[in-house]
């Protein structure tokens, strides 16, 4: 079993109060209040013309402010759309339809006799320099990806190799660096190849290119998780880099370790990887970190003897105070692929696995050990928990789930938890939308999602209206963004939750957000701040117009 964290300042109030209030008791109601303090309103909306549930088609959306364009990428489709939002008007009550300018077919520029385009995942936009990056990867898996840079209008002026499946692409604040997250995957198995993980690093004006390694085994935490039994000197090949935020300064880069449950800092200039921590894990048994792991037809969060596997996938910096924080999108990652080769997959379905765990109650804050133990033996004896989806690498002393399925505030130098939005986002989802809560984002099963990773959180992106300092996260699977004030870290407030997905089928409106975007009143062609959002599975991009209301000043409920 891996280190949990400290209790944070809101648990530690939870734990505090709400013991007395709750006892024994164990469920938690979904009618919760959750007050919004902000309006957000759909105002615009483009379509790619063409679903897929198993997504990759409107993934990433960057916006120009030089241009007041979006580029969108359309994974399945190999092209990077652009969408001009010149003529974007405020909000009238009717939801306007965007159409594109043209397509940059990616696959044609990249391809030559020395490269296969194999997937474009992600793109940024250089204002300072004009230029828009994009990460492509190769069909082998085992090859170099690249990471390619255009003009506004897609044409290349230059393109770097980067490591292995390039995942996402990042520049830094002062242009001066080019980064990409390169996963390296083993995608056919160990008994074929797994390639070394790293992060590429460009500098633009001498055009030099660093490839940053996890094999300096001094910088890795003794309590960060090594997958199939492996040790530290593994970490090189078992470390596949997800996403990265970079700090104001342009010094440091922050990457997700997503599989391994930690973040790595690098020093950008050096090329030089100073540190791997890990997140620990999310205490379940704890007042306010409730959830619903039970499919059993009706909605109810409960506080169990789980650890949930925080697993980020994105991270956005952010400096509030003069302290620089990272807020966390916790969506959870299974290894399992390909199914042939078990010696990959570490997870299972908790009836196959209940009757190895040895319950260790020590490690629960919010239970009593007999507390524990009878909510466990309730789930092991009950039909709705059996296909609760459990990591099996993790150990036999309680049980773990992969994902968080919430946000996190941690400190950017230590990884210190300051807040975790704990049971918010089923209990706001289960409030707004209780016919459909925990759908998933390719079907219309009722609490489908209950015994996997809940709403699954997958982007974060911050942005600043006034003086204030928001968080604005995608549900990957129910659909729609949540957005929370932040200004005050450890005592994040709620401000609301917008989905424009249409519940009438399967996959109608706006279906499953991977990317975020945030444009300023500034940058704004509305002259309002917005956020824009990239459905994959419904091919939409949708402008959302934000108008503050009032606010909600104290403390969290």
């Amino acid at each position: 079993m891996k280190s949990i964290p400290k209790l944070n300042v809101f648990t530690k109030v939870m734990l505090a109060g709400s013991m007395l209030l709750l006892g024994s008791q164990l469920n938690v109601s979904a009618e919760t209040r959750f007050p919004t303090s902000m309006e957000v309103k759909k105002i615009a909306g483009y379509s790619m013309r063409m679903t897929n549930e198993d997504g990759g088609v409107a993934e990433i959306v960057k916006y120009n402010a030089d241009n007041k364009k979006f580029y969108a990428i359309n994974g399945y489709g190999q092209t990077i759309d652009i969408v001009s939002l010149k003529k974007l008007e405020k909000s009238s009550g009717e939801v306007q339809q965007l159409q594109k300018e043209k397509s940059i077919n990616i696959a044609e520029a990249v391809n030559t006799g020395q490269f296969s385009y194999g997937d474009v995942t992600s793109i940024d936009i250089g204002t300072s320099h004009n230029i828009i990056v994009a990460a492509v990867q190769e069909a082998d898996y085992t090859k170099n990806g690249k990471i390619v840079v255009m003009d506004y209008d897609g044409e290349i002026l230059k393109t770097y190799d980067a490591g292995v499946q390039p995942d996402m692409v990042k520049l830094t604040d002062n242009g001066k660096y080019i980064l990409s997250a390169d996963e390296g995957e083993p995608r056919t198995g160990l008994e074929q190849e797994d390639p070394e993980g790293s992060v590429t690093i460009v500098e633009v004006k001498t055009g030099k290119v660093t490839q940053v390694k996890f094999n300096d085994l001094a910088v890795i935490d003794d309590d960060v998780h090594i997958r199939n039994n492996g040790t530290k000197a593994d970490a090189v090949k078992d470390f596949e880099p997800e996403y990265i935020a970079v700090s104001k300064d342009s010094k440091k880069a922050y990457v997700t370790l997503q599989e391994n449950n930690a973040i790595a800092t690098i020093d950008i200039q050096a090329g030089k990887v100073l540190s791997v921590k890990s997140l620990g894990y999310k205490d379940h048994s704890i007042p306010g970190n409730e959830l619903d792991a039970a499919r059993n037809g009706k909605i109810e969060l409960e506080r169990l003897p789980i650890l949930g596997a925080y697993m980020p996938d994105s991270v956005a910096y952010v400096n509030m105070g003069g302290i620089d924080y990272l807020v966390t999108a916790n969506e959870g990652d299974a290894t399992e692929w390909p199914e042939e080769d078990s010696t990959l997959i570490n997870v299972a379905d908790f009836k196959d696995v209940k009757d190895a765990i040895k319950l260790d109650p020590g490690l629960f804050k919010g239970m009593t050990a007999a507390e524990a133990e009878a909510a466990f033996d309730k789930m092991k004896n009950s039909a709705g928990y059996q296909k609760l989806e459990v990591l099996t690498d993790r150990g036999s002393d309680a049980i773990y789930t992969l994902g968080g399925r919430s946000f996190s505030i941690w400190k950017a130098d230590t990884m210190e938890l300051v807040y975790d939005s704990g049971s918010d986002f089923e209990n706001i989802t289960s409030q707004r939308f209780p016919d459909v809560f925990n759908w998933s984002n390719d079907d219309d099963e009722f609490e489908k999602r209950s015994t996997k990773k809940g709403p699954e959180p997958e982007d974060v992106k911050i942005g600043k209206i006034g003086k204030d300092v928001y968080a604005f996260v995608g549900l990957e699977r129910i659909g729609g963004v949540m957005a929370y004030n932040i200004s005050d870290p450890e005592n994040a407030q709620f401000a609301n939750y917008v989905n424009s997905r249409e519940f009438s089928k399967a996959i109608a409106g706006d279906v499953s957000p991977e990317g975020l975007e945030f444009i300023d009143a500034n940058s704004s062609p509305t002259k309002k701040p917005l956020i824009l959002v990239g459905n994959e599975v419904s091919g939409t991009v949708s402008v959302n117009e934000i108008q503050i209301e009032k606010s909600h000043p104290g403390k969290r409920k």
